[in-house]
């Protein structure tokens, strides 16, 4: 039987001889030396796993309309599809492309990551990763989006606090007024017209899209605040308008008419049916849609010219945003700025859009306008219309000025008799 105090049952560290000490060193070595291989095993196998990854998204990258490269890519993917959700960051770089095809078989890949990462008991989401990458305007709209929803399943606040920051973000800025918009209207039914009125503006002078330009604007009216939406989106409404000039069938976007080569407001010109000469004209419309049906006439298969000059106050570069129904070309003082040979079309707000550079002082804006054939099914109207803009990046106006035609050439120009 042990005695109290008796620690035979315990362990007790041995003391070690001169001999001792020099064998355990030693044993230590040896496992350290064998086990270091291991870990450069390990990290070479990581480095191999990586190197696959890229090269896998590499050729993805290759793959392109009509099938082109898409066995390969079919390969890739499958090979992807191996990994885990450690590999989603560089997944939405490769989703950051305008390689359509590319970023679908991407999107491909991820989906049927996340999902299988979802179904899990404790799924490992990188939401500090999809934050960053969300709030990076750089980053394709498509992508970014697709990284909010994931951050949904586990950060659904960041949505609701980062959103009305975004007022300029050109994805996510119709959603941002909207919330704007509707804070609005809750501070409107509540009776707090300054708040109400506040909110209205602030999604006025942020709104981009059609409806959310207008509701606000309308809001503010009712309000008794008065706002230009011509003014703040850059508009042109002010015009001397030419045509029609006879073009067959779909010739009139190749074919040249004499103010392509000088604009003679004093001018007139064999038209369609006899003699056409300028004509001053202000378009009515609130989103500035010049409706050239209403003022040279319904015709099909003709081309119309639109001429105006405005003032810029400086050298500055913007964007020229149109549309036109057919379609139309854009020339800046003698340059040519745009051409769209697409038949067919609708009007609508910033269909399309391209780089300018505008002048300091006065700046001549020339556009033609074609009219194609009659559509087959006669139920389609018969639409000849236009709108452009000149804007910043984030679509606000530039501060041109109309300068020709003058308040007082249009008013004259709408006299009885003229």
């Amino acid at each position: 039987m042990s005695r109290a105090g008796d620690d035979r049952h315990y362990y007790k560290r041995p003391k070690l001889s001169g001999n001792g000490v020099t064998f355990v060193m030693a044993l230590r070595y040896s496992i350290v030396i064998a086990f270091f291989p291991c870990l450069i095993l390990v990290a070479q196998d990581a480095s191999q796993g990586a190197d696959k990854v890229q090269e896998a998204l590499q050729t993805i990258d290759q793959v392109g309309p009509q099938g082109r490269g898409s066995a390969a890519a079919r390969q890739a993917a499958d090979q992807l599809l191996r990994e885990g959700i450690e590999i989603l960051p560089q997944l939405f770089e490769h989703m950051d492309t305008d390689n359509l095809v590319a970023a679908n078989w991407c999107r491909y890949v991820y989906q049927q990551i996340v999902t299988r990462e979802l179904a899990k008991p404790e799924p490992r989401i990188p939401a500090d990763f999809l934050r960053s990458y969300i709030l990076q305007s750089k980053h394709q709209g498509r992508a970014r989006r697709l990284a909010w929803d994931l951050l949904d399943h586990v950060d659904p606040q960041f949505r609701q606090q980062q959103l009305p920051r975004l007022l300029d973000d050109r994805e996510f800025r119709s959603e941002a007024v909207q919330r704007v918009l509707q804070r609005a209207d809750q501070s409107q039914q509540a009776g707090e017209s300054k708040a109400a009125i506040n909110h209205y503006h602030l999604a006025f002078q942020h709104a981009r899209d059609s409806s959310q330009i207008i509701k606000a604007a309308d809001q503010l009216g009712r309000l008794n605040v008065k706002v230009d939406i011509i003014k703040q989106m850059g508009f042109l409404n002010r015009w001397y308008l030419l045509g029609p000039f006879d073009a067959p069938g779909f010739s009139g976007f190749v074919q040249a008419f004499p103010p392509e080569n000088k604009v003679d407001l004093s001018a007139t010109y064999a038209g369609q049916d006899g003699t056409i000469g300028w004509q001053a004209y202000q378009a009515t419309d609130r989103l500035g849609q010049t409706n050239l049906v209403q003022v040279i006439g319904p015709v099909k298969e003709a081309v119309g010219y639109a001429y105006t000059e405005v003032h810029s106050p400086s050298s500055q570069k913007a964007e020229l945003r149109c549309g036109a129904d057919d379609n139309m070309t854009v020339w800046i003082n003698d340059k040519l700025a745009f051409s769209r040979g697409q038949w067919l079309n609708g009007t609508r707000l910033d269909r399309f859009s391209a780089p300018c550079e505008l002048r300091q002082g006065a700046n001549r804006i020339l556009i033609k306008i074609c009219q194609g054939p009659r559509h087959k099914n006669p139920a389609v109207p018969n639409n000849w219309s236009f709108q452009i803009r000149f804007c910043d990046s984030t679509g606000l106006n530039v501060g041109l000025k109309p300068l020709k035609p003058t308040t007082a050439e249009i008013s004259s120009a709408t006299q009885p008799g003229n």
